[in-house]
């Protein structure tokens, strides 16, 4: 009988699949749908694309082919994703069209573990499974969010109106020749207004409630002193950011402050400016965020960038003089096409007649470009014959997870378990704001099998990977993306020392681990998960998304922000050794101590089925790995 059960057919529970399979378990996969895929296939839609590039978004030791380029079609990642089972042979483990209709704890005169009852695809009868532990991968894009829009029903009930979620949206001809309103500007409300533009629809509005960060996926189409930057393949803006100081050799102080964010956004914020001649989002002239919301560390960046072509035109306003010394173009493709996008704040309601109503004495208090959009608005009739709800999802687990379980956001320890109910795991409920899912799930996958395998403690120390958000916000599960996965693998003792790093691999990967993304496979050249093709990844394609940027990018973007950094962190490291001269220190590591002695009390497991007490080690690629230290055999 297999011991663990994965919920979820989707990238994170593919990966976990093939984690916990080659680390000594038994999992066994459900999926409700007929194949796996999850979102990427079940709400999918027509031109639909991965905004994180290929380098970030495929896992660790299974990649694209090289030649293909970075942004793939979703049908193409799902493609990806049978291949990576098919590869790792995994395939008959994955029960398809399974869906989980009952998952409860075992009683205690039964034993550890839980019972999950299934129903198949076509059958009435149901099956049971007893397992050891479980693991629940059903994803943040479940069921649609449906927000309350007091009067929506004098739209819904015309016969020739409709609303509908974006999950119901599948290709663009449902825009033509239709007054089209989109309520959402995320990444989805940017792909739909773009694509109501190019089926020709008579009018396209997107509400948007607090603004949205415009940016491009992938770097390109610049222009400055006279030297353009248009290249055939540009570099897609998830592979920027460096590791060292940036997410290695951290001072615990730095990370504390999140000081690396604030100055990365005050340094971009005028690099926008000089580039595209405003500081809201690159080449976005309106719908930005309020201020104290703007930035890296608040908000997911919208890489879904089409749109602003036609939301900008009767908004943008720039010099010739200021153009001529440094711009952004619009796609040729795009340039050509008439119409435009008016945005809009978020509705109030609707009246009797089918038309919107908006509190435009609110939206012009809000500064910036609002005044010039309520101007331009206010007096507006929009009386839209199609409604497009790209709002979002929600999560639902109380009508098949029984209420003794925690929920995702009980999974305090990392995001991934509960303190003290470790054999209930949550993978892929974290959202990046600059990044993608699929590969931290694959970390937290690895990371849950060492504690599965007692191979490391729970640990202790506090997170400091949270996007800011305030406490009105619907989405408080998001994460900075490069500090996450650092996080995890210094938990795991995957994060290298530069020391080790070149004892092992030699200068060259060194030099490409500092300058490169958090990709997983750059926390798998040593530590309990390494493998032998790891070094060889870094090497060739991760090296070429190093050499893209250029020499003078990697010294505006590389260099230079490590020097800095590492000035900030060589003066808090002297802060710190003057603290502990004072003595001050020993109160706090009394609080650590006293925590993880509560934490053990707590966590001693046995009643759960798990241990996390002990440190023991395992044989890997000719190495005996222990919590992190290798040695050779």
């Amino acid at each position: 009988m297999p011991d663990i059960a994965i919920i979820g057919g989707g990238p994170a529970g593919l990966t976990a699949l093939k984690t916990l399979t080659e680390n000594g378990f038994d999992p066994i996969l459900f999926e409700a749908e007929d194949e796996i895929g999850g979102t990427f296939r079940y709400r999918s839609y027509e031109n639909a694309e991965l905004v994180s590039s290929k380098q970030l978004t495929s896992f660790s030791d299974y990649r694209f082919p090289l030649d293909q380029p970075d942004h793939i079609s979703l049908k193409e990642y799902c493609d990806y994703l049978g291949r990576y089972i098919d590869n790792f042979g995994l395939r008959s483990r994955v029960n398809t069209g399974a869906r989980v209709i009952s998952v409860k704890r075992k009683k205690s005169e039964e034993g550890k573990g839980h019972v999950v009852e299934i129903r198949r695809k076509g059958s009435s009868e149901t099956e049971t499974f007893e397992v050891l532990y479980l693991c629940i991968c059903t994803g943040l894009h479940v069921l649609p969010q449906i927000p309350t829009i007091p009067g929506i029903q004098h739209i819904s009930s015309h016969p020739e109106k409709q609303v509908i979620h974006s999950s119901s949206y599948k290709t663009q001809d449902q825009f033509t020749n239709k007054r089209v309103l989109i309520i959402g500007t995320g990444e989805t409300g940017m792909d739909l207004g773009y694509a109501a533009v190019k089926a020709g629809a008579k009018e396209v509005y997107m509400c948007t409630r607090g603004g949205f960060l415009s940016f491009p996926k992938a770097l390109n189409h610049f222009s400055f002193l006279g030297v353009t930057f248009d290249s055939p393949h540009p570099l897609p803006i998830d592979t920027l950011i460096t590791n060292l100081f940036e997410s290695s050799y951290v001072h615990r102080w730095v990370a504390e402050s999140r000081l690396r964010w604030f100055v990365s956004d005050f340094v971009i914020k005028r690099v926008l400016w000089v580039l595209t001649g405003t500081q809201a989002g690159c080449n976005q002239w309106v719908g930005e965020l309020p201020p104290e919301r703007l930035g890296r560390a608040y908000v997911f960046l919208n890489k879904s960038q089409k749109a602003m072509t036609f939301i900008n035109r009767p908004y943008f306003h720039r010099s010739r003089f200021l153009s001529f010394l440094s711009s952004y173009s619009d796609p040729i493709e795009d340039q050509e096409t008439p119409g435009h996008i008016d945005i809009m704040p978020a509705p109030t309601g609707v009246d009797s007649n089918g038309r919107m109503k908006f509190d435009w004495e609110a939206t012009k208090m809000r500064g910036g470009s609002w005044p010039k959009v309520a101007k331009r608005m206010e007096f507006r009739k929009v009386e839209p014959d199609l409604v497009v709800l790209a709002t979002g999802y929600k999560q639902e687990f109380d009508n098949w997870l029984g209420s003794e379980y925690p929920r995702p956001w009980d999974a305090t320890l990392r995001d991934i378990v509960k303190p003290g109910e470790e054999d209930v795991a949550f993978l892929g409920f974290v959202r990046p704001g600059v990044g993608a899912i699929p590969p931290i799930a694959e970390q937290q996958s690895m990371w849950w099998t060492m504690l599965l395998k007692k191979r490391m403690e729970a640990p202790v120390s506090n997170p400091n990977y949270y996007l800011l958000s305030a406490p009105t916000a619907r989405i408080k599960y998001g994460v900075d993306h490069s500090t996450y996965m650092s996080t995890l693998a210094k938990d795991m003792g995957s994060s290298p020392s530069l020391l080790k790093l070149w004892w092992y691999h030699g200068w060259f990967v060194v030099l490409v681990y500092c300058f490169s993304a958090a990709f997983t496979t750059n926390y798998r050249l040593i530590g309990p998960f390494a493998f032998p093709e790891a070094a060889t990844i870094v090497k060739t394609e991760i090296w070429e998304t190093v050499t893209r940027r250029g020499l003078l990018g990697n010294v505006i973007m590389g260099v230079i922000p490590m020097i800095f950094y590492a000035y900030i962190n060589v003066v808090a490291y002297f802060a710190e050794l003057a603290w502990i001269l004072a003595g001050k220190p020993v109160f706090v590591e009394k609080q650590v101590m006293g925590r993880l002695r509560r934490r053990r009390r707590k966590s001693s497991i046995g009643r759960r089925g798990v241990t996390i007490s002990g440190i023991t080690g395992r044989k890997m690629n000719g190495k005996v790995v222990e919590m992190g230290k290798e040695k050779n055999m």
